[in-house]
C-alpha cells in the first residue's frame, strides 16, 4: 500500500505502481478530491478504513507525510501492518512557520519551492508539471498538509512498531534531511537505514531503479521471514 506526502498525489509512487503488481495507492482527501484532513491520526484513520476489507496484513510504503501517517497506522492498528518502508521521512516533520505562512503569502511560489527541492536536478518541464500539481489542489489542502507534518511528533514512542522497517533517506534532501531518517531508523526496534545518493526528497523518481531494487528486497527478506515463522 503506497501513501503519498504533502502536495503529492498517487503519482509520486508511479514506477514502483509499474513495478510491483498489485499493489495499491491512495489518495489522501484533499489530493486532490474532498476535503483535506487534520492531522496525521486523522489520516491514519481514513486510510485505516480504506484497507480494512483488504485480505493482510500489508506492507505500507509511504512518502514524507505519508511515511508519518503510515507509522501513525502501525501504532493503532499493528495487524494491518506487516512491514514499513518509509522514504523521505523522520519520527518528526519539522516545518518552518514561514513556510506555513508562504501559502497565504504566495500560494503559487511556496508551490514552486516544495517541488524544486523536492529534486536534486532541475528539469524545468519537470519542475512546472509537479508545481501545477500542488497547485490544483489549492491552498487549503497544502496548509492542511505543512500543518500536519509539524504537529507529527512519534518520538518515544515508535518503540512500540515491532515490525521490520525500511528507512530511506534521499542524501541531498533539504526538505527531511538524512539526520531525520536516522533519528527515525534508531528508534524503530527493526530497521534497516539506506542512504541513496544522487537524490533529494523524491528518491522514489530520482533513482527509480535504485528504490525499486531496495524495496524488492525488503520485500523478499519480509516474506522468507514469515515463511520460516509459519
Amino acid at each position: 500500500m503506497f501513501i503519498h506526502g504533502a502536495g503529492r498525489t498517487p503519482a509520486s509512487w508511479g514506477p514502483q505502481l509499474t513495478r510491483f503488481e498489485g499493489a495499491l495507492a491512495v489518495a489522501l482527501p484533499g489530493h486532490p478530491d474532498g476535503a483535506p484532513l487534520d492531522g496525521t491520526p486523522a489520516m491514519a484513520e481514513w486510510v485505516i478504513d480504506e484497507v480494512t476489507d483488504i485480505l493482510g496484513p500489508l506492507v505500507m510504503v509511504g512518502h514524507s507525510l505519508g511515511g508519518a501517517v503510515a507509522l501513525e497506522i502501525a501504532l493503532a492498528r499493528p495487524d494491518l501492518v506487516a512491514g514499513l518502508v518509509l522514504v523521505s521521512t523522520g519520527a518528526r516533520l519539522p516545518v518552518p512557520d514561514d513556510a506555513i505562512a508562504r501559502i497565504d503569502d504566495d500560494f503559487a511560489g511556496e508551490c514552486a519551492r516544495l517541488v524544486e527541492q523536492s529534486w536534486l536536478y532541475h528539469d524545468p518541464d519537470l519542475i512546472r508539471r509537479g508545481t501545477n500539481s500542488v497547485i490544483s489542489m489549492g491552498p487549503d489542502s497544502l496548509r492542511a498538509d505543512y500543518v500536519s507534518a509539524r504537529d507529527h511528533d512519534l518520538r518515544g514512542r515508535l518503540g512500540q512498531v515491532d515490525v521490520p522497517a525500511l528507512v530511506v533517506s534521499g542524501e541531498e534532501d533539504p526538505l527531511v534531511p538524512t539526520w531525520l531518517s536516522e533519528e527515525l531508523a534508531d528508534e524503530l526496534p527493526q530497521a534497516t537505514l539506506a542512504v541513496v545518493a544522487g537524490t533529494a526528497h523524491v528518491p522514489q523518481l530520482e533513482r527509480a531503479d535504485a528504490i525499486d531494487l531496495l524495496i524488492a528486497a525488503f520485500l523478499a527478506r519480509l516474506e522468507l521471514s514469515l515463511a520460516g515463522d509459519a
